[in-house]
């Protein structure tokens, strides 16, 4: 007898042979530095494991080697670690991804002591085992949803759902092209979900459920501590109304040993970082990250920049979101036993996430924090479009807004991983004037990127009119210090001694009075200076006396590459105030890098 395959299997094994074969995309594997698979972040959390096994997880004697060899992040080694009371480094991330990464870890392991490669824990093969790995764990999620969305939707809409958040999410990002905690923990709360939904299901298994529900739930805890929420799914999956609220929490009084099985579970799961802490770290719970943007503002959460920001918002970046938030209603209406724990959920996740003083978690693509709920909110997705789709007009529109939702992921997916000369999403420090030029392109020029640091831009008819009227001769003094041996020509540097040079002041004449002025720099570095915050600033402020009236400025290495001169100019528009001198200067921002300047000028053109 022939089994037709129904339509969600097909678009599920779909989806994920897509999420399996596009890491070959970009094959991050074979780039260095901040591009590499095991940087930044995915460094932070994976440093666990071959520090545990090729080195000592308190002395960390492997860092300089690391650092020099395979260029991970920062220079600084504040970055992923900290030095304790004890004398002991101890880890700012937490360990659960380590552990879910260690069978990665051991594939790559036994490939580099096979094929030859160097067996620390950084070489290609454990490169490759470690998207990979995460890939196939993201797939595993994807799966169990599907199963347990078919409890409760139509097998088409549970193909449209799991579609839509494959191909129209910021997940399909963070499956693919790098194996950051949001994937992992994607499929842990898929594993919770399916196990909770289950438990309540059934009488026979509730003790083994209530153990792997304790276990899963304790592994999400210390891969992000703030996961700690998903025990509101255990307490409150199903729960309708006050009355039945009653009733569940009169089950567990009456059900103490699946309590105690589930918390000692938990427990036993969480207990890894907690004697890591206390061996490193001298306490049992121990608040691994420092600094002062590195903690909660419970009283003063970015809700509003967390949701709407053209920084990183999740509804601009993934409005197909906003169906979720959207079909709440739809779920009250029709599915009120999911309602009250996907509503409390999200509304403790959106505020926790939202109450971190990095808001916007640094490097990423849309709101990253949040795609482990997505496991929850395709409930009030699927609630929404269920209903809306069966209208005779309004379907019309939803299916437009879904194509667009994909053709955007897509795009922008491509922008956050396509190499570019100059980089093409911006994933920290997004500007409203760089989104809108950035939409829709597959291709950015320098004159796109400068709108990261600048807010107005001379429009292009002025151009012609543009006219050289000062420029630093070759000869001057501030050119006088160093000389770059690559190009022979003479330059002043910035460095950790030399932190900011006063160019000139140029005194204005009458008729500079209503135009732009755009100043040129030549800059060459040997080695790039990745902290945003620590680029060299090429500053240009007009001036009334010793008074700034205004001022633009850029970061040269935020639109150059090392290793070459690169030409770049700032551009300001005479203010409607008076101003009577243009001032140049350039400041390192605390950065101990090289970098040197020549070829300095100023070109004005007339509005008239």
């Amino acid at each position: 007898m022939n089994i037709k395959p129904s339509l969600s299997f097909v678009v599920t094994l779909l989806c994920c042979g897509l999420i399996l074969y596009s890491p070959n995309l970009t094959k991050k594997w074979n780039n260095g530095g901040s591009q590499a698979v095991i940087s930044w972040d995915v460094y932070g959390y994976y440093l666990y494991l071959p520090s545990f096994f090729y080195d000592d997880l308190g002395d960390l004697n492997n860092y300089d080697y690391i650092h020099t060899t395979y260029h991970p992040g920062s220079d600084t080694k504040d970055q992923a670690f900290i030095q304790s009371e004890t004398g002991k480094y101890v880890m700012n991330y937490s360990c659960g991804q380590a552990i879910l990464e260690l069978p990665a870890f051991a594939i790559g392991h036994y490939w580099a002591k096979n094929a030859g490669y160097k067996a620390d824990g950084f070489t290609l093969p454990y490169q490759i085992a470690l998207i990979f790995w995460c890939a196939f764990v993201a797939c595993i999620g994807l799966w169990l949803i599907r199963k347990l969305l078919l409890r409760y939707f139509d097998d088409w809409l549970t193909a449209l759902i799991i579609g839509i958040i494959c191909v129209a999410t910021n997940f399909y990002n963070y499956a693919s092209f790098g194996p950051m905690t949001h994937a992992y923990l994607f499929t842990l709360y898929a594993c919770i979900l399916y196990l909770v939904d289950s438990f309540y299901r059934s009488e026979n298994k509730r003790l083994i459920y209530a153990i792997a529900i304790g276990i899963l739930s304790g592994l999400a805890t210390i891969t992000r501590p703030t996961e700690i929420i998903c025990a509101v799914i255990p307490l409150l999956w199903g729960v309708s109304s006050i009355d039945s609220l009653c009733e569940r929490i009169a089950f567990f009084r009456g059900s103490k040993k699946i309590v105690i099985t589930y918390v000692l579970a938990a427990f036993l799961a969480a207990l890894p970082q907690l004697i890591y802490w206390h061996i490193y770290a001298g306490h049992w719970l121990f608040f691994s990250y420092h600094g002062d943007d590195k903690t909660f503002s419970f009283l003063k959460p970015h809700i509003i920049d967390v949701l709407f920001s053209y920084r990183k918002g999740w509804f601009m970046y993934t409005p197909v979101m906003i169906l979720s938030i959207a079909g709440f209603y739809q779920l009250y209406k029709s599915y009120r036993p999911l309602f009250w724990c996907i509503a409390l959920f999200t509304v403790l996740n959106i505020y926790l996430v939202s109450a971190w003083d990095i808001w916007w978690y640094g490097g990423s693509f849309s709101m990253r924090a949040l795609i482990q709920s997505y496991t929850l909110l395709m409930f009030p997705m699927a609630a929404f479009l269920n209903d809306v789709l069966r209208r005779k007009y309004l379907k019309y529109l939803i299916i437009a807004f879904l194509i667009f939702c994909t053709w955007y992921n897509l795009i922008m997916t491509y922008q956050a991983n396509a190499p570019s000369k100059y980089g093409m999403m911006e994933s920290d420090a997004m500007t409203s004037a760089y989104y809108w030029r950035l939409f829709g392109k597959t291709a950015i020029t320098l004159r796109d990127r400068k709108l990261l640091d600048a807010d107005e831009e001379m429009p292009e008819k002025f151009e012609p009119r543009l006219k050289e009227i000062y420029k630093v001769a070759a000869d001057d003094k501030i050119f006088s210090d160093s000389t770059n041996e690559l190009s022979g020509q003479k330059a002043f540097k910035l460095d950790k001694a030399i932190q900011g040079v006063d160019v000139v002041r140029l005194p204005l004449t009458k008729d500079m009075k209503h135009g732009w002025f755009r100043v040129y720099c030549s800059a060459y570095y040997p080695d790039k200076e990745w902290n945003m915050w620590n680029q060299t600033q090429f500053e240009v402020q007009l001036m009334k006396g010793q008074k700034v009236i205004k001022e633009e400025a850029l970061r040269i290495q935020r639109i150059t590459e090392q290793g070459s001169w690169n030409q770049v100019y700032v551009e300001i528009k005479t203010p409607r105030k008076e101003c009577d001198t243009l001032h140049i200067n350039f400041w390192n921002a605390t950065s101990g890098k090289a970098i040197y300047i020549n070829n300095i000028k100023v070109d004005y053109a007339p509005i008239e």
